[in-house]
């Protein structure tokens, strides 16, 4: 009976060699993870945001590798413009090597990237204040959406032999999508003090502000869908969106706050604030 409880224990051991050794040849050499804060934070001073929720379904691992990772911020800036809610899910990012994120954090390569965004009015009024042509003779912008059109009024200052004339300029158009990571102004119609100019003088001045948004440079490689307005706030689309998902691997960012935190996975859907 010993005997045959040895040989039992023996067998047992041997199998659990054998598992053992089948779950280390699976996992890749010298495979080690950075935490999830680290990653969060590269995120933040690349945007920053005033909010900001970061998930991964695993640690991001030495060589950059994330499975799958959704973030949400609020109030991050993109090129000097103030974008009220970004959220992005993405899979398979291998973002470059850790040790150069201090300089800049980019995926070298991605499968799916997710997208959405939201602008205010308010917000393109406040970058437009710190905006300037190179035709200083342009002045007092303001950006006022309608519902699916957007208008954009100017002062226009002519000058004349005796005395300069303030004209007011009117632009009234729509959004779209060019080049899948471009915004732009179509079926445009230009107003001087009431009266609409020709066709070529409304290109004209078109070409200079095209295009209105350029995410080309952003943190994501992104192809958008569709874009619309309505009275209040620009809404910028992927063909799908991004959803949150669950995992005990989260991370929670607040400029008020002193400390940003992690969360465990029960909390992971609650959103950056709560009336968004």
């Amino acid at each position: 009976m010993k005997f045959k409880r040895n040989i039992f224990t023996s067998l047992l051991i041997k199998h659990w060699i054998v598992f053992l050794l089948i779950i280390f040849m699976s996992l890749p050499a010298g495979a080690c993870t950075i935490p999830i804060e680290v990653l969060g934070s590269h995120f933040v001073e690349e945007l920053s945001p005033e909010q900001a929720l970061v998930i991964v379904d695993s640690l991001p691992t030495c060589d950059g590798y994330v499975s799958h990772l959704y973030m949400k911020l609020q109030g991050a800036v993109v090129e000097g413009l103030r974008i009220d809610e970004i959220a992005i899910e993405a899979r398979d990012v291998y973002f470059n090597p850790p040790v150069e994120w201090k300089e800049k954090l980019r995926p070298k390569e991605v499968s799916t990237v997710l997208f959405e965004a939201r602008l205010l009015e308010e917000d393109v009024n406040n970058a437009l204040k710190k905006y300037e042509l190179k035709d200083k003779r342009w002045s007092n912008f303001k950006f006022d959406l309608r519902n699916g059109k957007v208008v954009a009024i100017a002062v226009y200052e002519q000058p004349l032999l005796l005395f300069k004339l303030n004209i007011l300029a009117k632009l009234i158009g729509e959004l779209e999508v060019v080049g899948g990571n471009k915004i732009y102004l179509k079926n445009c119609k230009l107003y001087a003090d009431g009266f609409r100019l020709p066709e070529h003088a409304t290109q004209e001045l078109i070409e200079k502000v095209q295009p209105l948004l350029d995410f080309d440079k952003f943190i994501f490689p992104v192809q958008l869908d569709s874009v619309s307005n309505d009275d209040k706030s620009i809404l910028i689309f992927t063909k799908d969106k991004p959803e949150p998902f669950e995992s005990s691997f989260t991370w929670t960012y607040s400029s008020f706050s002193e400390n940003a935190v992690s969360q465990s996975a029960h909390s992971c859907r609650e959103p950056i604030h709560p009336e968004s």
